[in-house]
């Protein structure tokens, strides 16, 4: 499950976010991505956590210490 959101920045682009946490029934990651600058969430962000989701539940990416 995932929400994007974007921040109003005054000085310039705004700034992007997507928060998630997977699987849904019984989670074991979540996750916060910002860019700044980067416009809105849903176009930046969320395909940045998908990538790291992806990469989590293939096994490709194991936490430093495991």
């Amino acid at each position: 499950a995932g929400k994007t959101g974007t921040a109003q920045n005054p000085r310039g682009e705004h700034h992007a976010w997507f928060v998630a946490f997977a699987p849904y029934e019984d989670p074991t990651i979540a996750l916060a991505v910002v860019v700044e600058h980067a416009g809105h969430g849903g176009a930046v962000a969320a395909p940045i956590a998908g990538k790291v989701l992806s990469g989590y539940f293939s096994g490709r990416w194991v936490a430093e210490g495991r």
